[in-house]
């Protein structure tokens, strides 16, 4: 298994330092440089909205002022990924915010609002109504829910994740953004002791991520699902169901750094506007700092 190098490392800190918006440096310093969750927070809060939810293009292909549920579950992976504090009051009006949106659709939220076509996007986050159940984002709001919300939040969140178990257990296929969000749900089921979880479902759940899963790195630079998407580092429940595949993985991130230092994502927008190069720089802040937090993860890099 290859390793980042150190200058490939000082090389990717330039570029955060020099190009990344501002919150993605924060989570840089947090995970090197000595941060602080609280300057975390700070760049965070410049995306919530009055309402508690999240909007101002915290996702990065949507510019959306307007609060939606997809933007501000992207709150809760990242108060989960940094252990932000779940007891002040931002994470607090989040979680209500989710009960206050809640719709009588079979998703319970719809992913973007039908204002999110008045704004420069991309063009997966066009306006669709939610006709059919689907645990992307709603899993994320459920896990959220069940280990943190209050007694009415929690209801829901079991709700929600009963919902998520029949769909793992049924024939209907399952994408992989959907599994990412069921798996913040396992984990939050697992951690309350969940009667919910079974044999029955972990075989279920392991056998969706199989089936979602790409192991041929020749197609990595397709927009595929890899092994260090499902796992971020040897203290998952699923480490052992893909241990053999980590290197191959981090093997082909390593050898695969732009010019630049850091990663060109793959996808985009397909238009050639401000608003999208725009977009593509952000994502390789915000890549850049994942994929190194889950090679430091897995000790693939050079020791400094």
């Amino acid at each position: 298994m290859e390793k980042l190098k150190k200058e490939q490392l000082e090389k990717v800190e330039k570029w955060i330092y020099e190009n990344a918006r501002p919150l993605e440096v924060a989570k840089w310093k947090l995970l090197w440089n000595n941060g602080s969750k609280d300057e975390l927070l700070k760049e965070m809060l410049k995306y919530q909205n009055a309402d508690g939810g999240f909007g101002n293009a915290f996702e990065s292909d949507m510019l959306l002022p307007k609060s939606s549920a997809i933007v501000s579950t992207e709150a809760i992976f990242t108060m989960l990924n940094f252990d932000l504090d779940v007891t002040e009051k931002w994470f607090l009006d989040l979680l209500n915010y989710f009960m206050k949106t809640k719709q009588n659709t079979p998703s319970y939220w719809e992913a973007v609002p039908k204002e999110v076509e008045d704004y420069p996007r991309a063009p997966w986050w066009n306006y669709s109504p939610d006709t059919e159940f689907s645990p992307n984002p709603c899993a994320v709001v459920a896990a959220a829910m069940l280990l943190y919300g209050n007694n009415e939040q929690k209801t829901l969140g079991n709700e929600i994740a009963e919902r998520c178990i029949s769909l793992l257990k049924s024939d209907k296929a399952v994408g992989d953004h959907d599994i990412y969000c069921i798996q913040k749900l396992f984990i939050a089921l697992e951690k309350t002791g969940s009667e919910l979880l079974n044999e029955e479902v972990r075989k279920a759940m392991n056998k969706r991520i199989l089936s979602n899963i790409c192991l041929k790195p020749e197609e990595y630079m397709n927009y595929v699902a890899q092994p260090l998407d499902f796992i971020d580092s040897t203290e998952s429940q699923w480490y052992n169901l893909l241990k053999e595949h980590i290197p191959m993985n981090i093997d082909f991130w390593i050898s695969n750094i732009n010019d630049e230092g850091v990663w060109t994502p793959n996808f985009s927008w397909g238009v050639n506007t401000l608003e999208a190069r725009n977009a593509t720089k952000n994502w390789k802040g915000y890549m850049a700092v994942k994929r190194v937090r889950i090679l430091k993860n897995f000790g693939a890099i050079e020791e400094l």
